[in-house]
């Protein structure tokens, strides 16, 4: 949900964000994710690929897991399916 109804907003901001943190901490090794379900081990290039989908159009902002999980009602909001 978060990365289409924020992320989505202005994607550029979020890449450039991405880009300054995985430049200025260059060993970065662990991140706590927004559900505080951490640290967990990750590298820069780990951040990178979990935004990757700013960039990549064809890539699915609700993924069928997060659909079956009780999501669809959003999803169908967020792209004027309903």
């Amino acid at each position: 949900v978060v990365r289409t109804l924020l992320y989505a907003q202005d994607p550029t901001q979020v890449q450039d964000w991405v880009n300054r943190i995985t430049t200025r901490f260059e060993n970065i090794n662990k991140i706590v994710p927004a559900h505080w379900d951490g640290p967990i081990e990750a590298t820069k290039e780990d951040i990178k690929d979990a935004f990757i989908f700013l960039k990549d159009d064809t890539i699915d902002p609700f993924p069928e897991e997060d659909l079956k999980r009780g999501l669809k009602f959003i999803a169908d909001i967020v792209y004027g399916r309903r």
